[in-house]
């Protein structure tokens, strides 16, 4: 182990806030252009399932955008914008750079404390190296740099 320190609950919280801010502002930008362009080439009303899908494809569109955020951030070069405002980094448990395979395993590991309900990040509150699920899975920890 290395002697990175881990980083601070409110910066991670703050970096977390700020990553959520920006992923929604993108979110609704490409929403709005997705419904924008169907019912532009609509000539009549949007029938209800043709609605409920548009609405399905921009809940699909949010993961995804979701996804490739921190995936690309997070392999590329171990900070989100968010986190880079913050000084903090997400690395390996030795140190070293995450890696895009740690960082999709570490976005599930997220996608997957969110549908227990918010279980699976007690680790950050309560561990010493302040590691949720995610970054139990993905073998990484989030350190100041």
């Amino acid at each position: 182990m290395n002697d990175l320190a881990t980083a601070a609950l409110w910066r991670r919280a703050t970096a977390a806030t700020l990553d959520a801010t920006l992923g929604a502002l993108v979110w609704v930008w490409s929403a709005m252009c997705l419904v924008i362009g169907v019912w532009g080439f609509r000539d009549s009303p949007l029938e209800l399932e043709y609605a409920a899908l548009l609405a399905a494809a921009v809940l699909v569109l949010g993961a995804a955008l979701h996804l490739v955020y921190h995936v690309a951030f997070v392999g590329g070069c171990g900070q989100t914008p968010g986190r880079m405002a913050l000084g903090i980094a997400v690395v390996r448990r030795d140190g070293r750079a995450a890696g895009y395979g740690r960082a999709l395993v570490r976005s599930l590991g997220g996608w997957l404390s969110v549908l227990t309900l918010g279980l699976g990040a007690l680790g950050v509150l309560l561990t010493r190296e302040r590691r949720g699920l995610a970054d139990w899975m993905a073998g990484t920890r989030v350190v100041r740099i």
